[in-house]
């Protein structure tokens, strides 16, 4: 028998959720208008709830024909393209490994060279496992970058995955802003979601079971005709009263259930729980507490509507000066033939005069077209689209200059990068306490820490190339001192160049340019092998002193065994005896 108090409750709190997210949609369906065709339908969603379930379904037709028709310029398609792109690059590299793990107590020691092998190895391991393709994390991640730069937030579904196996034990699916209705805890952290979306009945009864689902639900499953029928469905996943960190998932801090909309029943006939929060928010630039916020193609909406209706105009303008309009003599002889070695007869008076004439409106294409590509910088200005043209417009640019401008990019595009982290970070946590429920760090258990781990906890630590340009004001100091110590010390002031620790520089620079750190011996390693080459030379000196006092000794004893033979210096040395 269903729950009627927890479906209604759902209910209701998803209709809340839905009336506080409205505000939010007429500015969505803006830039998804204008400036990415290809996102999920917001058009039905500002209407009632059959609206909702209209734009849901139409998430699965394609949109981009029919609001191409309405984009008359490409410079916010390009855009958004190159700017999460470039961010992809920047943030998250698929070639390279964008983070580290460090001991979260920043009050404790640095970890030792084992402690650090062993973070270095889980590290490898979140990145080797985001790699397999059957995670699905590129294609959810990639995806979530778009919609950041476009929409200014995007959600990403993490969740265990023991069917798949050890291959692959999370996986991470992107989902649909139109479908997420979001709220946040008191610290404006992003712990609700009660998500709107449509499955088939076939779909249901593979995903949840037969038993799971209304009688409804599965007779529809069983006929032919009607197994492909859509239901909506309400995932609502919210902090419990009371969740706890152990125990089974009806007790886990974060509840979750599935309540089949239109017949109010649940999914299961009970509630389930996440031990962490499933869901992965990334924003662009939160102002407030809000759990949306916008995103860089905010600012710039304005401009890029009156883009498109100059370029509408300008392309009708270019039209008329291509092809212009006739007048011709009113007479109905022919009609105008303007094809090549096309003939016209009746249309050049008998002193040759010519009875049509092009009508010229004045217009100006190049006029518009300056104006245009004016509106254009300003918008790939406000979209960071040249930021991405630092180092390329200046190819013959020193090393010293490079590194320069490459942390000008780093401080521009740094508080966005920033921003991104905090979501970033979120997943990172949530994988790690799936992998902990799993066993992975268990005595035995391939990714078993050292013993010196327990009970210390473990956060994250970003190794992105915006986090290596950010930091390269550092390098470029570094150099700037090295040079000042070089002068000095061809000047005569050698001891200048003793202050400067070669191995602290070493660190550095590997850390900003993102040089593998194995390319380093280690600090034990290497001190090892400055006391070995230090006992060596010790011992070096002392065997030469040895030596200097073997040849001493010679001398003396030679010089005796001459002063014996010598009859004088015997004599001498007999009478000073």
């Amino acid at each position: 028998m269903a729950d009627y108090r927890l479906v209604d409750e759902t209910l209701d709190r998803f209709e809340a959720l839905a009336s506080d997210r409205s505000f939010w949609e007429t500015h969505w369906l803006d830039v998804a208008k204008y400036a990415i065709p290809d996102i999920d339908k917001f058009d039905a969603l500002l209407g009632s709830s059959v609206g909702r379930a209209a734009a849901i379904n139409a998430m699965s037709e394609p949109v981009t024909p029919a609001r191409g028709r309405e984009i008359y310029d490409q410079t916010s398609l390009m855009a958004v393209d190159r700017g999460a792109n470039g961010f992809l690059s920047l943030v998250t590299p698929q070639s390279e490994k964008w983070h580290g793990l460090k001991l979260a107590d920043p009050f404790s020691e640095e970890p030792s060279d084992e402690e650090q092998r062993w973070l270095d190895k889980v590290r490898d391991y979140l990145h080797m496992m985001r790699s397999n393709p059957a995670t699905g994390f590129w294609v959810a991640h990639k995806a979530a970058m778009r919609g950041i730069w476009g929409l200014g937030t995007s959600v990403i579904f993490t969740e265990g995955s023991d069917r798949r196996g050890n291959q692959a034990p999370i996986s991470y699916r992107s989902t649909p802003l139109s479908e997420c209705y979001l709220s946040c805890d008191f610290e404006g952290r992003v712990d609700t979601n009660y998500r709107l979306f449509t499955l088939s009945a076939r779909q249901m009864v593979m995903k949840f079971g037969a038993d799971a689902v209304s009688q409804k639900v599965r007779d529809a499953a069983n006929d032919v005709k009607r197994k492909d029928t859509t239901f909506e469905i309400i995932h609502a996943v919210e902090p419990r009263k009371d969740g706890k960190d152990g125990g089974t998932v009806k007790d886990a801090r974060w509840r979750s259930v599935y309540v089949e909309r239109a017949s109010k029943h649940v999914v299961g006939g009970e509630e389930g729980g996440f031990f962490s929060f499933p869901y992965i928010v990334h924003h662009w630039n939160r102002t407030t507490q809000a759990p949306y916020s916008e995103g860089p193609l905010s600012l710039a909406l304005a401009e890029i509507k009156s883009l498109n209706m100059l370029s509408k105009q300008a392309l009708k303008a270019a039209q008329q000066a291509v092809s212009p309009a006739w007048g011709t003599i009113d007479d109905g002889i022919n009609r105008l033939n303007l094809n090549p070695n096309a003939v016209n007869p009746g249309l050049v008076s008998k002193e040759g005069r010519l009875l049509a004439q092009p009508i010229n409106g004045g217009t100006r294409p190049d006029f518009a077209e300056s104006v245009l590509n004016l509106k254009r910088e300003q918008i790939k200005e406000t979209l960071y689209v040249n930021v991405w043209q630092i180092l390329i417009n200046n190819p013959g640019m020193t090393a010293t200059e490079a590194m320069i401008r490459a942390n000008e990019k780093g401080d521009l595009l740094g508080p966005a990068g920033n921003s991104i982290q905090v979501g970033l970070s979120n997943m990172i946590d949530r994988e790690m306490d799936i992998l902990e429920r799993m066993g992975a760090f268990r005595p035995g258990s391939p990714l078993e820490p050292p013993a010196s781990m327990a009970g210390q906890s473990i956060s994250v630590r970003f190794t992105s190339p915006l986090d290596r340009l950010q930091m390269s004001s550092e390098l470029t100091g570094a150099q700037r001192v090295i040079e000042v110590a070089g002068i000095l010390a061809q000047a005569g002031k050698r001891e200048a160049l003793d202050r400067i620790n070669a191995d602290e520089v070493l660190d550095l620079a590997q850390e900003v340019t993102g040089a593998p750190r194995r390319i380093l011996r280690s600090v034990e390693d290497m001190q090892e092998m400055r006391d070995q080459a230090a006992q060596a030379q010790q011992m070096a000196m002392l065997a030469q002193l040895a030596g200097q006092a073997g040849d001493a000794g010679q001398k003396v004893v030679g010089g005796m065994d001459a002063a014996a033979q010598s009859p004088a210096l015997a004599g001498m040395m007999g009478g000073a005896a």
